[in-house]
């Protein structure tokens, strides 16, 4: 089982700086790494010019404007070389836990899964407990064959999509037409390392662009 991971970067330097410090400490699996940023300016795209990493970073991909998250991952699943048999998404406020390779790894055992969302259900669910039916949140891996016959995220931007919709809406439906599974992996994998808020002038951008939480 060979990654390509490609983490999607926008502003906040000190998450990414954290979640590719954990990408590094924990994975266990051949992988590649590519980095695409979608027009930061907050000095993630010097910092990623000149940091020298402890792991790996075979490319960055650097947009000249935030093309949203569905464009990105394109971009960068595109780049994966052609030993690679999964794609993987990662964003850029979440931190790695110590086994999340082993525990993918298990989740794929199964043929018929095709998709695999990082986060569990219990951390997928509804404040009333229900879990999320329709998709995985947007760190997830799928396996390259699917990539192959032509599975791609939608590209829109956030602001053209029907309202509380993301790219993340449509990529799991899609898995599952092409006749494959999609699931959650069975044990915590990553942690969020950044506090969502309303107060907070970052997630409020994100919010009305989603119009949700009010916001529009």
């Amino acid at each position: 089982m060979k990654l390509h991971t490609v983490m999607i970067t926008f502003n906040r330097l000190e998450c990414t700086q954290q979640s590719l410090a954990s990408f590094f400490e924990t994975v266990t699996l051949p992988y590649t790494l590519t980095v695409v940023d979608n027009g930061s300016t907050d000095g993630t795209v010097e910092w990623l010019d000149e940091v020298e990493f402890d792991g790996d970073l075979d490319s960055v991909v650097l947009l000249n404007r935030n093309r949203y998250p569905g464009y990105a991952c394109n971009r960068g699943w595109s780049l994966a070389p052609s030993d690679a048999d999964f794609l993987q998404r990662a964003d850029n406020d979440w931190t790695f836990l110590p086994g999340w390779c082993d525990v993918v790894k298990e989740a794929f055992e199964n043929p018929e899964v095709g998709q695999v969302g990082l986060r569990t259900d219990k951390e997928e669910s509804f404040p009333d407990g229900t879990v999320v039916p329709w998709n995985v949140g947007g760190n997830n891996i799928i396996r390259r064959e699917l990539w192959d016959k032509g599975l791609r995220y939608d590209e829109r931007p956030w602001t053209e999509l029907p309202a509380g919709h993301s790219e993340d809406t449509y990529l799991s439906p899609a898995v599952k037409e092409m006749g494959y599974e999609w699931q959650r992996v069975a044990k915590s994998c990553i942690v969020g390392n950044s506090v969502e808020s309303v107060k907070d002038p970052y997630y409020q951008a994100s919010y009305r662009a989603r119009r949700i939480y009010g916001f529009r």
